[in-house]
C-alpha cells in the first residue's frame, strides 16, 4: 500500500532566513505559523523574509501573512525583508496601508493592495472604492455587485463587532481569465470558536463545529450586537453563485466548493490571537439572485437611486467624471460602468454631454462605438440617450460609431441617417 507523499515545504528555512516559494498557495500561511511557533520562545527572534521566488500573490495568502507580520512585530519578533519587488511594495505586504493615511489612493486604486481598516468610516470608504473600481474594470452579471457589496459590508463589520479587535485587514483582486474576483478578510482576534463560547445560546464543542454553526442563519454571539446574518448571507450568496468560500479560524477550516462543504481540523494556529480568515471567490460572469440567496430580502441600491432623475431613469453627467473624456482608458471605464448599471437596474440611461466642448475620437469609440456594437443600433437607441452634445462632439461620435461598425462587420457604414447612427438629442 502506497504511503501519501510528504508535502514539499513551500517555505525553505536556512537558519533565520525564510525563503518563500510563492504567495499563492494557502499552505504557505500554515507553514509560516508553524515556524513562528518555534521562534516565539527562541532567544533569537530575528527573521529574514526572502521573497526572491515570488512571482504572483493571491489575497488568501498575502493578507494573513501581512497581518501576522504586523501583529508578531508588536510581540517582539523582528522581520527583515529581502527582494521585495515593486509589485510587493505596492501590495504593502510589509506594512498594510492605513485607510485614513491613504484616502486618495483608497478612492482611486483600492484593488491589489492590503488595507488595514480601523473604523466604520474606513469600511465605508473601502467598500465604495471596491465597488466603483470593480464596476469600471469588469462587466458583472446582474446581482453580482449588489451581492458582493452586501457580503463584504457584513464581513468587515463582523471584525469590528465580534473579533475582540478594533481593526482588520482586507484585499481584493480580479482574475479576468477565469472571470472571478477574490477577496480576503483577516483579523487577529479571538476567533469564531471563542466568540461563540461567550454566547448564552451557542456552545460549540470544537472549532470545526463553531464554523458550521457560524454559517447558519441567526447564529451570533449576542443578538443585541448583530442578528447573525453576516457569514450566513455570504455563504448563501457564494452558494447561489457556485463560488468558493473558505473560513479559517482557531484550529479549523470550513470550505464550500461547488455547493459542497467540508471541514478540516488541526489547522496550525498561534498560541494567542487565534484570528479568522474569510476568503471568497465570486464568478462575475454568473448572475446572482439576491432575493433567492437572502430569503426574499432585496437590499436597496442607494448608488443607483442617487443617479435616477424624476422619471426614474438613470442620468450620467460625463462632465463630472474624474477620468475625463480624452482617453480610451476613460471610455472603457465609463462603458463598463454603464453596462453594470444597466445589468443592475434595467433602466434607460441618459448620457449628458453638457459643458463638454470636445471629446477624443478614441474616447468616443471606446464608449459610444463599442456600446453600439455591444447592444446593436436598435438596442442602443432603446436603452441610451445622448443629450446636450455640441456639433463638434456630435461629429466625432458619429464618425467613431461609423468606423467601429465598419471594423466590426467588415463592411461599409455610411453616416447617412439615424438608422446608422445613435439618436442624439440636440442641446436645448
Amino acid at each position: 500500500m502506497k504511503k501519501n507523499p510528504t508535502h514539499i515545504p513551500l517555505i525553505t528555512q536556512e537558519g533565520q532566513e525564510l525563503i518563500f516559494d510563492n504567495l499563492t498557495n494557502p499552505r504557505i500561511v500554515s507553514e509560516f505559523i508553524n515556524i513562528l511557533n518555534q521562534i516565539i520562545n527562541s532567544p533569537n527572534k530575528n527573521l529574514i523574509l526572502n521573497f526572491k521566488n515570488v512571482k504572483a500573490t493571491f489575497p488568501n495568502v498575502s493578507v494573513p501573512i501581512a497581518g501576522i507580520i504586523e501583529n508578531m512585530s508588536l510581540r517582539g519578533i523582528n522581520f527583515e525583508f529581502y527582494y521585495l519587488t515593486e509589485y510587493l511594495k505596492k501590495l504593502s505586504v510589509k506594512t498594510p496601508l492605513r485607510v485614513q493615511e491613504n484616502k486618495e489612493l483608497a478612492q482611486k486604486a483600492s484593488l491589489d493592495k492590503i488595507w488595514r481598516f480601523d473604523s466604520a468610516d474606513d469600511i465605508y470608504l473601502l467598500i465604495n472604492s471596491f465597488v466603483d473600481e470593480l464596476s469600471h474594470i469588469i462587466v458583472c452579471e446582474k446581482g453580482v455587485l449588489e451581492g458582493f457589496e452586501w457580503s463584504i459590508n457584513e464581513v468587515l463589520d463582523n471584525v469590528l463587532q465580534h473579533s475582540s479587535r478594533s481593526f482588520g485587514y482586507v484585499m481584493g483582486q480580479v482574475h479576468p481569465k477565469t472571470k472571478h474576483f477574490a477577496f480576503c478578510v483577516y483579523d487577529t482576534g479571538q476567533g469564531i470558536y471563542n466568540s461563540l463560547l461567550s454566547s448564552l445560546v451557542h456552545k460549540p464543542k470544537t472549532p470545526a463545529e463553531a464554523l458550521k454553526l457560524a454559517v447558519k442563519e441567526g447564529v451570533t454571539r449576542d443578538k443585541k450586537i448583530g442578528q447573525g446574518n453576516g457569514l450566513w448571507g455570504l455563504h448563501q450568496i457564494v452558494s447561489e453563485n457556485t463560488g468558493i468560500l473558505n473560513i479559517t479560524s482557531n484550529s479549523a477550516c470550513y470550505n464550500l466548493t461547488n455547493n459542497e462543504f467540508k471541514t478540516f481540523d488541526r489547522v496550525p494556529q498561534l498560541p494567542y490571537d487565534n484570528g479568522c480568515i474569510v476568503d471568497f471567490q465570486i464568478d462575475y460572469g454568473k448572475e446572482i439572485s439576491i432575493s433567492k440567496a437572502l430569503g426574499g430580502y432585496e437590499p436597496v441600491n442607494l448608488k443607483l437611486e442617487s443617479l435616477e432623475d424624476n422619471s426614474g431613469n438613470i442620468n450620467i453627467d460625463l462632465h463630472s467624471k474624474e477620468s475625463g473624456v480624452g482617453t480610451r482608458t476613460s471610455g472603457e471605464k465609463i462603458r463598463n460602468e454603464l453596462i453594470n448599471i444597466y445589468k443592475q437596474s434595467s433602466k434607460n440611461i441618459s448620457l449628458d454631454f453638457a459643458n463638454i466642448n470636445i471629446v477624443s475620437s478614441s474616447f468616443a469609440d471606446e464608449l459610444i462605438g463599442k456600446l453600439v456594437t455591444e447592444f446593436g443600433f436598435y438596442g442602443f437607441n432603446n436603452i441610451f440617450k445622448l443629450k446636450n452634445m455640441n456639433s463638434i462632439v456630435q461629429s466625432i461620435v458619429q464618425r467613431s460609431v461609423a468606423q467601429r461598425m465598419m471594423e466590426s462587420y467588415n463592411g461599409n457604414v455610411e453616416e447617412k441617417s439615424n438608422e446608422t447612427t445613435p439618436d442624439i438629442e440636440k442641446p436645448s
